[in-house]
């Protein structure tokens, strides 16, 4: 069996709470200054901000929630995996800003590029034996 052991479990419980942290925090963020998010919803040519912005803290929240409790967590992976990829391309495509912008945002593309690996992991290999059962 794959999870033999509790140091395996344990490893997985903190990598789902490490990654869903990520997504926690954002979704908390944009909840509590949503009208700063949706600024920046604006200026990143989201479109339809009155109904993506709260779909976005929605997900963020729930999809975090079912990583950190292990419930449908290949499913909620999965899903923050693709949102996280077209956010990630709709806003930190980096190669079509000014070359003095580039950086910092090529740095948040590969870091977000990480977070999706370990995502696509935790769709793959699942939460581990430490779950909680609804």
């Amino acid at each position: 069996m794959l999870f033999e052991n509790d140091s395996t479990n344990w490893l997985m419980l903190l990598a789902r709470i490490s990654i869903a942290i990520v997504f926690l925090v954002s979704g908390l963020h944009k909840a509590m200054w949503f009208e700063k998010a949706a600024e920046e919803f604006r200026r990143d040519s989201i479109p339809l901000t009155p109904l993506i912005l709260p779909a976005t803290i929605v997900l963020h929240l729930a999809a975090s929630f079912c990583l950190i409790i292990g419930y449908m967590t290949r499913e909620a992976a999965l899903v923050l995996a693709l949102f996280t990829i077209v956010a990630t391309l709709k806003v930190h495509a980096y190669w079509r800003l000014p070359k003095d912008q580039q950086l910092g945002r090529s740095r948040t593309m590969t870091a977000n590029l990480a977070i999706v690996g370990g995502l696509l992991l935790l769709a793959a290999v699942g939460p581990g034996d430490f779950t909680v059962s609804i």
